[in-house]
């Protein structure tokens, strides 16, 4: 089980890292060889509210937005690259489900699944690789995750963002902020869990 505590009071005593903190948060939620694994949507979102006492919004979602394009973009060249082998790479080879589900969705909706599905939690990290093994147009490709990357970091980072900054302005009290932020951590795997549950209906 991945672990948040220890990330998180950490960069609560070193908020000069919040920033490289964002960044790595949306980059394991979005590319393909890790956001499959470790749910790093719940961790970027309290990393954001933290960000509240260091960084402006802009640079917040501007990091989300930055770190994830680049994720995805890795994953389409590793899936156009691999397309043939992509099956025996891991953790494809042990889990070829994963691999089938991405293929599966992105055949079935194509452009706008490719775009619906940025904000769809277990289905997200797979498009890329999948639409870069299915040959999909690099010029699409690119078109769609611009907009998409930068409204998902509009929704995973703004609502933590000043979420923190009203904790931060209400209340000095370690306790109450690490409480908030438990809350958060549980209200997040909560809709990750519901999220799964609804894609296996």
């Amino acid at each position: 089980m991945f672990e948040f505590n220890e990330i998180i009071v950490w960069l609560e005593k070193n908020p000069q890292w919040v920033a490289l903190g964002i960044i790595g948060a949306s980059f394991i939620e979005s590319f393909a060889l890790i956001g499959i694994i470790i749910p790093g949507v719940v961790l970027l979102a309290v990393i954001s509210g933290l960000a509240a006492t260091s960084l402006s919004a802009t640079e917040v979602v501007f990091l989300a937005y930055f770190s994830s394009l680049l994720a995805d973009v890795i994953s389409f060249f590793i899936g156009f690259s691999f397309r043939n082998s992509l099956n025996k790479m891991w953790p494809f080879k042990r889990h070829p489900e994963f691999l089938k589900e991405g293929q599966n969705f992105f055949k079935s909706y194509g452009m706008i699944g490719l775009f619906t599905g940025k904000f769809i939690g277990p289905i997200r990290p797979l498009l890329p690789i999948t639409a870069g093994s299915l040959n999909m147009d690099k010029k699409r490709f690119f078109l769609i995750e611009i907009f998409s990357c930068f409204l998902w970091a509009l929704i995973y980072t703004i609502p933590g963002y000043y979420a923190g900054q009203t904790v931060v302005l209400e209340s000095n009290n370690p306790l109450e902020s690490l409480w908030f932020w438990i809350g958060i951590i549980v209200l997040l795997l909560f809709i990750r869990y519901f999220s799964k549950k609804f894609k296996k209906s």
